[in-house]
Order: C-alpha cells, then structure tokens, then sequence
C-alpha cells in the first residue's frame, strides 16, 4: 500500500464494515495490497498473489480462482503442512514495475518529437536503470524499463543512437526471456541478428537464442550454433568432431595435450594466473561453457573436449568467471574417468580460489554445486559436503 495515498485507509475501513459478522479477521486485509493512487475501488478486490478478499483460504490448497499463488501440495509437501495463502509475507521488490501511466507519460510524443539529444539522454537513463532493475532480479521492471528506452528513441532509433539501441534490444531479449515473454523475445532477437553488425555486437542475443534452443530440449541446434559463433569469432570450433562420432583416442590426445600444458601447477598458482582481458576470447569461452549442459545431455563423448579446449584456453590467455566451470570440470573426469581423485580435488580447489576474486558472482553457485558434489566426495566425508552445498543453493536464490 502507497503510504502516501490517504485514500487507501478509507477504502479498507468501507471494506471491513462490509464484511462485519464474518469470521475473517480484519489483519486479513492488510496483507500484500499494493494500490497506486489513481486505483479505482475495484483493484482492492485481490491482494497482490491474486487472492480474492471475500474469502477465506483454507490448508491444503490453492484457491481456484487465484491469479497466482506461492508453493503448492505434493506427496511431499502434504497437506497438514499447508501454510494458507493469506499468512504468507511477501517482501516488497527492490524495483517496482513501472505502470502504464508512467510508461505514457515518459515516452517521448511522437506529435511533437524532442530533439535528437533528448532522446538520447532519455533512453540511456532508462538503460541504466533497466540494468540495475536486471541485476537485483527484477526482471519484470528491467524489460518495462528496456521496452521504455526503445520507444523513448523512436522509429528511427538504430539511427538516432544505434549503440544504445542496441543494448537496449539485447537486454531486452535476456529479461523477456527471463519472464517467459518469447513474443517479444524473439521479435528482438530477430532484430538484432537482422542488422548488419559485428558477431561481437550480437553476442549477447546469440547467448539468449542458445539458451532458448537448450530449454526446448534442442542441444544439437544449440552446439551448432554455439560452435557457429566461435568459427565467426576466429577460434577453434571442433565443429569437425561434432559431425563425427568422437573416439576415444581423440579423447586421449586432448587429455595428454592438456596435461602437458597444465603440468604440475598447484591451485594456488593456477588462480593466480594473469586476468582474461581480450574480449573475443572471453566471449569463446562463454560458447563453451554454455555448451557444456548441451553436450552432457547430446553428445556426453564431447563432453572433456570441450573441457580441455576450455582449460588450455585459460592457461594460455589468462582466467575469468568461465575457468572456473574449466578447472572444474577437468576436476570431475579426473575423479571420474582417469581415476586420479587427488589430482581432481586439486582443480576443484583451483576453481573455488578463483571465485573469490571480483566478477565471479554470476558462477559461484553451479561451482560450489560442481566442486561439492561431485568431486569431494572422492576424498571426503559426504557429510562434508551438505553445509557447503546448502550454501551454494542460497547463492543461487539470491
């Protein structure tokens, strides 16, 4: 509820003496309304989860008529244990969802066009602000804020501010998809790929088409796309394997060429590696670890190859956030496939070293999955494992 509406109070008390001689209680009410000032009556009707306030929700289900509800009934989670829909306490987001009025009243006239200049400053300020809504997780208010700043720039955007444009059509894309909105996903995915523009300007809508093709279970494509833009980028593809079945003497000759080139560097020295600054290849090794979960489920024999490129990789142009899925990896099928745990374990360590260093928040919670649980528990107690594990899953909510 708007603190500041005066009006909101008012309805509530209307409400409650409408409603006298029931036994809801009147606490009821209060609980997640969220009224702008301009709401009419009507929008006080659900609370924020959907939930209609004429009726009382009992343990062990959702209301039929819920627009949302938050957690459900399972063979696990039975019914006995139900916490009713009105007692649960939703925090506020950090950003709110920019509404039409707003939205209406900062989008530029297109009657009487603001100059050049203006539209610039405008679109760039709802960039930032989209990114910073993005990077606290309100995805809903980043794509508002990026489908703001594309109509702030008009028609004639790409050549009002063709940078700016960009980035606004590229984070775009990622918060669309983020909220399931693939209309608008895939319209800004095709404008981006439309344009007559660098692999380096559309990397970051090829990675949100990869990850699109992955969720709809379709790994082939997204390896074939995935090695595409590496070819594009200049660097190896390994597209040569894809189209063949891998061996296992080529397996064994990327193990040895990987060997050699580590040698018997400790952790600590692995993580003190020079820092990965050039850009193309940041953007490489970003295709390869996306294409890990492809491979695993598509083509698991490529799978280590695709470690061991990622490996060299670091050791030859320096370290960023995707070593650590490198050393990592090259953690599991040492403990695995060339039965050498200790070895494993010491990569393992290498890749934790390497999170603590700044930049690494967008891996810490798949590496400590990784690292935890499945490789030390060829050296360590299993129970040793669950604390850490649990830390990483809190990670990976926030």
């Amino acid at each position: 509820m708007n603190p500041q509406d005066e009006t909101v109070p008012a309805v509530l008390e209307e409400r409650r003496s409408q409603r006298s001689g029931t036994d809801v209680e009147e606490s009821k009410i209060s609980v997640g309304v969220s009224v702008a000032a301009e709401d009419s009556c009507e929008a006080l009707e659900v609370d924020t989860l959907g939930i209609p306030y004429d009726e009382n929700p009992e343990p062990g289900g959702v209301l039929p008529d819920a627009a949302r509800s938050v957690g459900g009934v399972s063979g696990i989670t039975a019914p006995s244990h139900y916490i009713p829909l009105n007692q649960v306490c939703v925090p506020a987001p950090a950003l709110s969802v920019l509404n039409e009025e707003v939205i209406s009243t900062t989008v530029v006239d297109r009657e009487h066009p603001a100059s050049d200049d203006d539209r610039r400053a405008t679109a760039r300020s709802s960039l930032r602000a989209g990114l910073a809504a993005q990077e606290s997780g309100a995805f809903d208010s980043a794509a508002a804020l990026f489908s703001l700043g594309r109509k702030q720039l008009g028609g004639d955007g790409w050549e009002v501010d063709g940078e700016t444009m960009l980035k606004l059509c590229s984070e775009g894309a990622h918060a669309s998809y983020t909220i399931d909105d693939f209309d608008t996903m895939n319209q800004l995915i095709d404008e981006v790929l439309g344009r007559d523009t660098s692999v380096q300007e559309k990397f970051r809508v090829y990675e949100v088409k990869i990850l699109v093709e992955q969720g709809y279970g379709n790994h082939a494509e997204a390896i074939e796309l995935g090695f595409d833009v590496r070819r594009k980028l200049g660097l190896p593809t390994l597209l040569n394997i894809t189209r063949e079945k891998v061996s296992i003497l080529s397996i064994l000759v990327g193990y040895a060429r990987t060997c050699r080139a580590l040698g018997n560097r400790t952790a600590e020295e692995l993580a003190n590696l020079p820092i990965l600054t050039d850009e193309r290849i940041i953007m490489g090794q970003r295709m390869l670890e996306l294409l890990e979960i492809s491979c695993y489920q598509a083509q698991p024999k490529m799978f280590p190859l695709l470690i061991f490129l990622m490996v060299r990789t670091s050791l030859e142009h320096g370290i960023n956030a995707s070593s650590c899925d490198a050393f990592a990896g090259l953690g599991i099928l040492l403990c695995g496939g060339f039965g050498n745990p200790k070895r494993g374990l010491e990569m393992a360590r290498a890749a934790e070293l390497i999170l603590e260093k700044p930049g690494m928040n967008r891996i810490k919670s798949r590496t400590i999955f990784v690292c935890e649980g499945l490789i030390r528990h060829w050296t360590e107690p299993l129970r040793s494992t669950l604390d850490p594990l649990l830390g990483g899953y809190k990670i990976g909510l926030e």
